[in-house]
């Protein structure tokens, strides 16, 4: 196979070197994605906090990487569980298991953006959104600022705390008062961190995880914000949570590890069309000439080429997003046998079950179909912005 193609192969070979070195050194683009992981140092995972732990604000730090339940049946006591993801939705079994772990005299802080599930019926949470940046870039977020909190302790109460645009603003809309106290609210008076006594342990629940991230940790002076929380804390153990993630990892394999990798990608994706090539151009040689053949023709693609076309020309792009969205619903309808005239939270979990997409990306796709509902008129940008989260979902979707 080597014979006469020796210069071909040394050629692809130096070309899969340069580009796997080219694509390496380039300069990595900013992660923005909200992992709140422990090991990611992206403006949002939470390395910076986690490695200020030690000796700070606990003697022993333990990470967790199982159940509420499994975590409860290892009797630890004196502990401080610390869980901090996008969205937290608790089953009845872990409301059992958290109660019985605060009892035991052992705290709970949360932080989340969105409350769900048995959690949220059981203390009667419910967060808002002030502010999501659905389409603007991050680069013109972080000039401007956004939410401003303060503390409601008599040492720092007088002094507040401005986040930039980039980080997600909510808002406690409901809660158990009766159980609960305000510790921290926004600019409008609005809580943010609530704390509650469950037995002989006590709870904290805070709406805004951003502050915990990297961005406002690592030389930022609202770094001082989320050090005052957790110096509320005064447990000896501080158990970090990583298994309640939306990012939690999971087992590696040869492929994903060449995939997550940008030089190695651009390096695989290289290897197969030169392999592909190779394969047609060597065998075109081999063959013998095939006759075309005129393909036949097919009048449904001229039809629906002449339909689009009206469309397109209409510009009546709101027509198209409405229609779009009424398809998408009866799709929805079809594949998964589940009604849509009720969008919410409890329609969202039911589809994230039956169609594998992550939870916060069918949230934000029904969020934005709801919106396009009520607007009286639509940009080409806007229909363009619809479509590609549809086509998204169908695409991730298992069915």
């Amino acid at each position: 196979m080597l014979k006469g193609n020796r210069k071909y192969f040394v050629f692809f070979a130096l070309l899969f070197f340069a580009v796997m070195l080219g694509t390496y050194l380039l300069p990595k683009p900013i992660d923005w994605r909200r992992t709140y992981q422990n090991k990611d140092k992206a403006p949002f995972g939470t390395y910076a906090l986690y490695n200020l732990l030690d000796k700070t604000f606990a003697k022993d730090i333990v990470v967790n990487k199982q159940t509420l339940y499994n975590l409860n049946e290892s009797n630890r006591t004196a502990a401080t569980l610390v869980i901090i993801n996008d969205i937290i939705s608790f089953n009845k079994s872990d409301i059992k298991s958290l109660f019985a772990f605060l009892e035991k005299g052992n705290d709970v802080f949360m932080a989340t953006n969105d409350v769900a599930g048995a959690l949220a019926d059981t203390f009667k949470l419910v967060t808002r959104v002030r502010f999501y940046p659905y389409f603007e870039l991050p680069d013109s977020l972080l000039k401007r600022d956004g939410v401003k909190l303060k503390l409601l302790a008599k040492n720092v109460k007088q002094h507040s705390f401005t986040y930039k645009k980039v980080s997600y603003d909510y808002e406690f809309k409901n809660y158990d008062t009766s159980r609960f106290v305000v510790l921290s609210t926004n600019e409008e008076e609005k809580a943010v961190l609530l704390k509650g006594k469950v037995g002989k342990g006590t709870l904290y629940i805070t709406c805004m995880p951003d502050v915990f991230g990297n961005f406002y940790i690592a030389n930022h002076p609202n770094r001082f914000y989320a050090y005052s929380i957790f110096s509320m804390f005064n447990k000896p153990t501080l158990v970090w949570d990583e298994y309640y993630k939306s990012y939690n990892a999971q087992k590696d394999s040869f492929l994903k590890f060449i995939l997550t990798n940008d030089a190695l990608y651009a390096a695989w994706i290289l290897v197969l069309i030169t392999i592909i090539s190779y394969m047609i151009f060597e065998g075109r040689r081999r063959q013998r000439a095939i006759p075309v053949l005129n393909p036949v023709t097919n009048t449904t693609l001229e039809f629906v080429h002449v339909v689009s076309h009206v469309y397109f020309n209409s510009l009546n792009h709101k027509h198209i997003a409405e229609e779009r969205i009424r398809y998408f619903y009866e799709d929805i309808r079809r594949r998964f046998t589940i009604p849509t005239h009720t969008i919410d939270d409890a329609f969202y979990q039911l589809l994230h079950d039956l169609s594998g997409v992550e939870h916060k990306q069918i949230k934000q796709l029904f969020l934005y179909c709801e919106r396009i509902k009520k607007f009286a008129d639509l940009s080409e940008l806007e229909l363009i912005e619809l479509n590609r989260q549809i086509l998204n979902f169908n695409k991730n979707s298992l069915r």
